[in-house]
Formats: C-alpha cells, structure tokens, sequence
C-alpha cells in the first residue's frame, strides 16, 4: 500500500504542467512543443536510458538561454511545461519546480557556449552507441549512415567527469567545429543547427552503430568501401543545414507524436 501511494504521487508530481502557458511568448511555446516532442521520439525508438538522457534546444531570441529535460523524467514524460531553462553557464532561468541534472545543464551549457552554430544538441547512452563509443576504431563506414558521419565524428577521452564543469568544459573543446561526438565508453553526442537536424542526424547514428555491432558480433569479413566513395556520401548526405522543420522526416515524425502522443503539448 505505502509502495501504491509514493507511486501515485511520483506520478502526480511529475505529470503536473510547471511553467503557465500565458507566462511565454508563441516562438518559446513552439520550440518547447516541439522539443518535447523530439523527447518522446527518442524514447518510442528505445534510444533513452531512464531519466540520463536529454535533447537541448537554444531559446529563439534568446540565445543565451536554452531548454533541457527535467532530472526526474524520462522521455515519455517530456511535456512543454515542464522543460526548464538554462543560461549558459549553468544557471536556471524563470520559475519552476522542476530542475535539470548537472549532466544536462553542465555539458548544454558548455557545447552551445562554445559553439554559438549549435542549436540543438541529443546525448544519449544506448546499447548500440555505447558499444561503439568502447570500440578503439569508432563509427566504421559500414553502412549508408555510417557514411554520412566519415572522418565527421569527435572523440572525447574518458579521463574528467563530463557531469562538472570543467568535464563539460573539456567535452566542447574536444567536439571541435564537428557535429557528432563518441563519448568513449559513455555515448554520444549529435548537434544540429536545428532542432529537426539534430534529431534526425542522431537517428542516423543510432541506425549505424546497431549495423556496426551487428556486423561485428557476426564474425564475417566485412565490406569496407572505397575512402572515395565515403567521402562522396559524407559531403552529400552529411552536411548540416539540409534538415528544418519542414522535412519529410521530421513532418512525419511530429505525425507520429501527434497521434500518440498528443499530451505532450500540455
């Protein structure tokens, strides 16, 4: 019965909007819809872990500020009331109940800061990107989406604690000017210049790295294509800027969320 009810009330406590809709402007009440809509495609693919993962996104007029996941939900329960804001060293914006983990605000904080085209940014620990992040080779270009991130993926030393500052700190130095990092024996990070381009390039990764774990776990020799040929599909389907609000993928993915998902507008 006491299990039942702390239940209950996790339940309550979490499903309850936190910041009034009349308290924010239409471009912010936008972006958090659609931020938490990306939340709630990551966990119906099973690409979260619990509650450790988050997908942040830049406040539009406001870049000096974004938006991240609350500590004590998972993706599922990402709604646009209860993302919280962050400035970008770390410290909360507005008023709310809910707060974020310092692995969310502490490494968001220092990728955008340091790198004022990133508008978006997905960290995620799956199976998947968590076996290639421990592999000393990286994202191999095994597949038609591992092509797309050839000789485009950072690496990040497992050595400082990415939850501080300074970890953080360290994580954004080591990104570099690219888009995709491998968090050795942690995970990875994607960024986009928009939220639809960071959200469908982690896709892509995620797609990869299970192909690489697979190939592997077979045991057959593998095809390797010709640098060249990577280097060609990089150029073509790697590139930032080519995925907004108005791809097909994304279209489609908000189509699902929708229909599945209609709370997450609350």
């Amino acid at each position: 019965m006491v299990a039942r009810a702390k239940q209950k009330h996790a339940v309550t406590r979490t499903a309850r909007p936190r910041v009034a809709r009349s308290r924010i402007g239409a471009a912010e009440w936008q972006a958090r819809c659609e931020l938490a809509a990306a939340h709630r495609l990551i966990g119906h693919f099973m690409f979260a872990d619990l509650t450790y993962n988050h997908v942040s996104l830049r406040v539009p007029g406001e870049p000096g500020h974004f938006l991240v996941k609350a500590d004590n939900l998972l993706m599922e329960q990402v709604t646009a009331s209860n993302l919280v804001k962050y400035d970008l060293d770390g410290r909360q914006v507005g008023g709310s109940a809910f707060k974020a983990s310092p692995a969310a605000y502490n490494l968001h904080a220092a990728v955008l800061k340091a790198r004022p085209d990133i508008h978006a940014a997905v960290h995620t620990h799956t199976p998947a990107n968590l076996a290639v992040s421990a592999q000393q080779q990286g994202l191999l270009p095994l597949t038609q989406q591992a092509m797309r991130f050839y000789r485009r993926v950072a690496r990040y030393p497992n050595e400082v604690d990415d939850t501080t500052r300074e970890g953080a700190d360290r994580l954004a130095a080591a990104l570099g000017d690219k888009w995709v990092m491998l968090l050795e024996n942690h995970g990875a990070l994607v960024c986009g210049t928009t939220l639809p381009e960071a959200y469908i390039y982690h896709h892509f990764f995620e797609l990869a790295c299970r192909a690489q774990v697979g190939a592997l776990a077979g045991g057959a020799k593998l095809i390797l294509p010709d640098p060249a040929v990577c280097e060609a599909r990089a150029a073509k389907f790697g590139r930032t800027g080519i995925y907004d609000s108005d791809s097909r993928d994304w279209v489609a993915s908000l189509a699902l969320v929708e229909k599945l998902y209609p709370d997450y507008r609350r």
